[in-house]
């Protein structure tokens, strides 16, 4: 059993009383010891590695709570779309390009963070773009959020779809002047064009390919591996089905799943679990399934997101107008969909909402609130998904119902400048609205959606602290939060949010010695140096599973 003393360092406990500590002792999987130098040394024997941390900063492991782990494998081995590595439409082909030069024929080019409102034709991509370049090859290109993919013609044709190809519910294929479609593909309409194993229906967007089973879990090894060097020992996977479930099997089988990982199986499986009678959360702690995953509208860079037609909008992002001011429902049945929210609630079980906009934002919290009326249940906990859009009135109802907000401050810093000309100034800079949220006493999560946004936790941690555009915009300084609140997020209220707050997520007596020293003393470092911070040693169950050479 190793046996570990931590002395001399700043050991960020996030305890309830936030303590900042000298040293900390740890047997085994545990931490049995936190306090002072003197205290932790006077119980180190033979057996005891003494590691000096000269200052540096100890904290607990990250917590990733909203973290599509799988998907950020496969990026991680597929072509690079995001900016500003691929800034124009003439990028955009120059990366197809390559790509098909160096593909057999028939072999998909796929690839993933295209973010074309950054383009500088300023216009969205189509099939037409790129056919000349991969007549051989089919395209499947992710665009930053997730929710839009771009795929050529080829691509169209294996798939079946034609200019008479209808919208799905809950997605929308861009159509022309002449009502051609133009190969980028919104939200639903996704699983149309790309090979899938799984068909999510309306039950959110599918940009999971159909893979073999031992690519899938080469995926996980990739991400696990990069995970651990930047702290994060925890995630939650937000959209979970039978394709990545196995994969998720087979890796802990085979030693290949590092991070703690905890699953949300999306909503299509809601039978499914209902009939083998799953109504709490079940595993251990390197695997489980958690709460249940619901999607009620789409995307904010995209223009997806449900909002009131309260304040003018910018003319970028998909015009999906419809009874709001901009966006739509996954659900074409608002109603079918607040009832599935209440029979989960019902059952016992925690679920989990993507929900962006504030007209979304209605819609569940009166789901919830229903859900309790009808049903009283004490710490239920629901999780709303990104919880980016919400009025200080919601927030307000957000604390009252006892709701936990997972949100992504990255996106305010990765994609702020577009969000303003999508949403407007004043609208955009109360995007994650940390301050209020943590004023209100609501214990809100700061996570990353890797792949979507940055996947190291520094990056998110000072897009909280800064709030700052990466043209260096204001993106709304009354929404700012301290680099302790920040870590707290992304640490204890991310072990809450699925019922792990007495087995990690601090650094107390009893709890699993998971754990990071930052190459550095963090609360010491100039707010804007905190993108910049390192990890110099990762632990998880007390063993060490990264050092920095």
């Amino acid at each position: 059993m190793a046996k570990y003393a931590f002395i001399n360092g700043e050991v960020i406990t996030v305890d309830a009383d936030d303590r900042i500590c000298e040293a900390v002792l740890v047997e085994g999987s545990q931490i049995t010891m936190v306090g002072c130098n003197e205290d932790i040394l006077a119980q180190v024997d033979s057996h005891t590695e003494v590691i000096d941390l000269n200052g540096r900063t100890l904290m607990p492991g990250f917590i990733d709570a909203h973290n599509h782990l799988t998907h950020q494998g496969a990026a991680f081995n597929t072509v690079d779309f995001g900016y500003p590595a691929v800034a124009s439409i003439s990028d955009l082909r120059d990366a197809v390009g390559h790509a098909a030069e160096n593909s057999a024929p028939g072999q998909w080019i796929r690839g993933w963070g295209m973010n074309y409102e950054k383009f500088s034709e300023g216009r969205i991509p189509t099939r037409w773009d790129l056919d000349d370049l991969c007549p051989d090859n089919p395209v499947c290109i992710v665009h930053v959020s997730g929710h839009n993919v771009l795929v050529n013609s080829l691509a169209l044709s294996l798939a079946g779809v034609d200019d008479s190809t209808a919208d799905p519910a809950g997605g929308k294929f861009v159509r022309d002047e002449q009502g051609r479609i133009t190969g980028y593909v919104y939200d639903a309409a996704q699983q149309l064009v790309i090979p899938t194993s799984v068909d999510v229906g309306h039950h959110g967007p599918d940009i999971g390919y159909d893979l073999p089973l031992d690519e899938l879990v080469s995926d996980i090894d990739r991400a696990c591996k990069a995970y651990l060097k930047v702290g994060i020992t925890s995630v939650v996977d937000p959209q979970v089905t039978t394709r990545e479930m196995p994969g998720y099997m087979a890796a802990r089988k085979q030693g290949k799943l590092t991070v703690k990982t905890t699953c949300m199986y999306l909503s299509n499986h809601q039978d499914a679990i209902n009939e083998l009678g799953i109504t709490d959360h079940i595993g251990n702690d390197l695997l489980s399934i958690g709460p249940m995953k619901y999607y009620c509208d789409g995307a904010l860079i995209g223009g997806t997101a449900l909002f009131y037609a309260d304040e003018p909008q910018g003319d970028h992002g998909c015009k999906c107008n419809k009874s709001a001011g901009r966006g739509y429902t996954y659900w074409p049945d608002v109603d079918a969909f607040k009832e599935a929210l209440i029979d989960t609630h019902r059952r016992g079980m925690q679920f989990g909402v993507h929900t962006q906009g504030d007209m979304a934002m209605d819609i569940v919290l009166d789901a919830i609130e229903e859900a309790h009326r009808r049903y009283p249940r004490d710490d239920t906990r629901h999780r709303i998904e990104h919880c980016h859009g919400p009025s200080r009135e919601q927030v307000a109802r957000i604390r009252q119902l006892g709701v936990i907000p997972v949100t992504q401050p990255g996106q305010i810093h990765e994609t702020g400048d577009d969000l303003v000309d999508i949403y407007g100034e004043r609208r955009a800079k109360r995007f994650c609205p940390l301050r209020d949220m943590l004023d209100e006493g609501v214990p809100a999560v700061v996570s990353t959606d890797a792949f979507v946004q940055s996947y190291k936790p520094f990056n998110a941690i000072s897009a909280a602290v800064n709030r700052i555009s990466l043209t260096g915009q204001d993106m709304g300084q009354a929404q700012r939060i301290s680099v302790l609140e920040a870590i707290r997020a992304y640490t204890w209220n991310a072990a809450y949010s699925v019922y792990h707050e007495t087995r990690k997520g601090s650094i107390e007596v009893g709890k699993l010695a998971d754990l990071v020293i930052v190459d550095g003393t963090l609360l010491s470092t100039p707010v804007e140096e905190i993108s910049e911070q390192e990890v110099l040693m990762t632990f998880s169950n007390g063993e060490v599973v990264y050092q920095k050479s």
